[in-house]
Formats: structure tokens, sequence, C-alpha cells
């Protein structure tokens, strides 16, 4: 039961994602008249500001200034607040109100999830049931998006999207966070870092360095084909706005059937061969990207359900295994920073995402992906290079430096061992 309620946050805060990426600059430019550029400029700053505050979130929570709860609940009511304040605003908003209002969002979320996955660290040791914790949670994540993404065909209301979306975390944010609070206790955690937290530890830990690497190298292998998806859809097999809601909702539920097969996995193989394998068939499946012509939305679906299933044991096991770091840090540098390096695990994701745009729009403007006459078919072709051809050769990168990741399970039993005899 402590899972379910600990996980029940995940399910308000990520009913946004989505729409905030995808929603928030047509509203503001269409409903709001805000020129692209200015839109683009403050959520850019806003990003800055975002990327700057993990780390220093992670070093408060580490520090052990208030609890963790109190982050938690102060991030949750911030990011509220914010949602409402960007999606129905109160005023005729402008260039500086979308500025502030994005930069309080993305740091509400900070405060929330920072501590939120501290937290989850210490809730639960074992080494199989952090992997089932870390599911439960991504098994919320992902219903949360497959909901955002399927509102219009379940729901017949007079509100609009944003409407209905803002009002749904707003609602569920309450009750998960009353529940989170009057339920969960805050776990026992021994502050070994009261005087001074050595970052160069960080460096010297090179476990940890490759983990890092990985996860970097894999999150741009999963940017570019997120941020590329509405691109090729429309330009390269021809799909439209119905077709494209479609696609996501059998990619996120796919998601969602995988995880407990990963899961279940995970009691027999180490949670390395596992990603490993998970990594290796996504990268199999999306080879049949370049057989694809125009109209072939089927098999595109079937595709996407594919990687789909691969998507659940991206999001499960990587929190799982920094669980598992943080342990052989502590055994080997004495110190307990899992809010700082779960704060560096989300910085990356933000880094690879900054990376991947930079990349991917620089190159398609080059080629003329809005010419007058449409796109060129050299933009056609760098979309579907960007969009399958570096996955595939990221996915199978970061396979090659997993494979000498040490942190097994029996690694991670043993250092057990020893912090419950020091106890």
């Amino acid at each position: 039961m402590k899972i379910l309620i600990y996980c029940l946050p995940a399910f308000t805060f990520a009913i946004p994602t989505f729409p905030v990426m995808i929603l928030l600059p047509a509203l503001y430019a269409e409903k709001y008249s805000l020129s692209i550029v200015s839109i683009g400029i403050a959520i850019f700053f806003g990003k800055i500001l975002d990327i700057m505050s993990d780390p220093l979130m992670g070093w408060i929570t580490d520090k052990g200034f208030l609890k963790r709860k109190i982050w938690i609940v102060v991030g949750g009511i911030l990011s509220g607040l914010s949602l409402y304040s960007l999606f129905l605003p109160l005023i005729n908003p402008n260039f500086f109100y979308l500025l502030i209002c994005i930069s309080c969002l993305y740091i509400g979320w900070t405060m929330f999830q920072v501590p939120y996955l501290s937290f989850g660290y210490d809730l639960v040791t074992e080494y199989e049931e952090r992997t089932k914790l870390s599911a439960v949670r991504e098994f919320f994540v992902l219903l949360a998006l497959t909901t955002s993404v399927s509102l219009p065909f379940i729901l017949d209301f007079d509100y609009t999207l944003e409407e209905m979306i803002t009002y749904l975390a707003i609602v569920s944010g309450f009750i998960s966070l009353t529940l989170y609070c009057l339920f969960l206790k805050e776990p026992n955690r021994i502050l070994i870092n009261k005087e001074k937290i050595n970052f160069r530890s960080i460096v010297k830990n090179f476990v940890f360095l490759k983990f890092i690497l990985v996860w970097f190298i894999n999150s741009l292998a999963n940017v570019f084909p997120m941020i590329l998806f509405v691109f090729y859809l429309t330009y390269v097999i021809g799909g439209n706005e119905e077709i494209r809601e479609i696609v996501l909702l059998y990619y996120f539920v796919s998601a969602i059937l995988g995880i407990p097969i990963w899961v279940y996995l995970g009691r027999y193989i180490d949670k390395k061969i596992i990603w490993m394998l998970s990594l290796s068939l996504s990268a199999f499946f999306f080879i049949f990207i370049f057989l694809l012509n125009e109209g072939d939305i089927t098999y595109f679906i079937l595709i996407a359900s594919l990687t789909g299933l691969c998507l659940g044991a991206d999001l499960a096991l990587p929190p799982s295994m920094l669980s598992d770091l943080n342990d052989h840090h502590k055994k080997h540098f004495n110190q307990d920073i899992s809010g700082l390096l779960f704060s560096l695990l989300t910085l990356i994701s933000k880094l690879a995402f900054a990376i991947s745009s930079i990349i991917s729009f620089t190159i398609l403007d080059k080629l003329g992906l809005q010419e007058p006459s449409g796109p060129s078919q050299n933009s056609k072709q760098a979309i579907t290079i960007l969009y399958a051809g570096f996955p595939i050769f990221l996915k199978f990168l970061a396979c090659y430096f997993l494979n000498s990741y040490s942190v097994t399970k029996d690694n991670v039993k043993k250092i057990q061992k020893t912090f419950m005899t020091k106890i």
C-alpha cells in the first residue's frame, strides 16, 4: 500500500507534460497573439532556470533543509498555481507573464521531483523492490500521459482540452498529496552530509559517471523521435492530427503493458541485462521505419506499439539502478547524496532535450523544411534519419557502454549487509 500511495502523485505531475510541450506554444501564439520568437525566448530562459535549479534542489535535499515532504507539497502548490495561470490566465498574457509563469512551473516541478525521487530511495531498500517501486511510479506517469492524449476521445464536455487537463491535474494533485502526507511517514535517514558534501566524490565515482553517460546517450535517443514525431508523421507518411493522437495512445498503452514484463524479468535477471535487452529491441524495431512509405499508417502504429513496450524498461529501470548506485556511493565515499544524484538524472534529461532540439531544427531549417512550396525532399530524408537513424545508433552505443556496468544484484546485497552491520 505504501508503494501505491507514494506513486499516486506521479500521475498528477505527468498529466501536463505533453500539453505544456505541445499545446502551450500554439495556445499563446494563436489565442493570445504572442510571436513565435517571444514564446521561444520565454521557454528557453525558463528551461535554463529549470536546469540550474536541479542540482541546487538536490543539494538542499541532501543537506536536510526541511523535510522532503514539505518541499514536495510546496512544489505541488507552486506547480498547480503556475499551471492554472498558464492555461487559464485571468489577464491578457504578454511575454513577461509567460516567462514568469513557465519559470515558476518548471521550478515547482523541480521542487517536487528531486525530493520525491530521493524519498523513494529511502522508502524501499531491497534490490527487487526498488524496481517494483520504480515500475509502479512510471506506470502512473504513463497512465497520465495516456489520459492527457485520450481526453478528447473519452470526454464530450464543453471544456477546452487545456481546461480539462488543468482541472484534472489540480484535483488529482490535491487528493494524491493529501493521501501522501497523511499515510506516508518520512523515511528514517541518517544524514552523513551535515557538514559538507564533497562534490568531487561524484567525479571520482567512475561507475556513476558511466551510468550517467549511458543515461545521456539514451536520453538523446529518446528525445529525437519525441520532438520529430509530428514532423515525421505529417510530412513523411502523411498522417493528420487524429492519427497522431491514435499513434500516441497505442504507444503509451503498450508502454503500460510492457512494465509488468520488465518487472517480472527483474526477479531473475540483473537490471543491466534487462535494460540492454530493451535498448537492443527498441533499436531493432526502429530499423523498420526506413521501410515505410507515405500512407503506411498501420505499420507505423505497429512499430510505435513495439517500441512502446521497450519504453517501460527505459522508464522503470534507470531510477531503480540509480538507487543501487547511491548505496555503492555511500559505501565507497561515505556520502548519502541521493537527492543530488537524482537531480543530475533530471538535469541530463533536460540537457539532452535542448541538444536534440538545436541539432534537429538547425538541420531541418538548412534543408528547407519551411519552404513556401512545402518541405523539400532532402528535409524529408533528414527527418527520417534524425527520427530513426540517430536513435538506432545511440541505442546500440548505450548498450556498448552499459555492458561494462558493474553494480549487480549480488554487489548491492553485500553493500546493504555492511550497512546493517554498522547499524
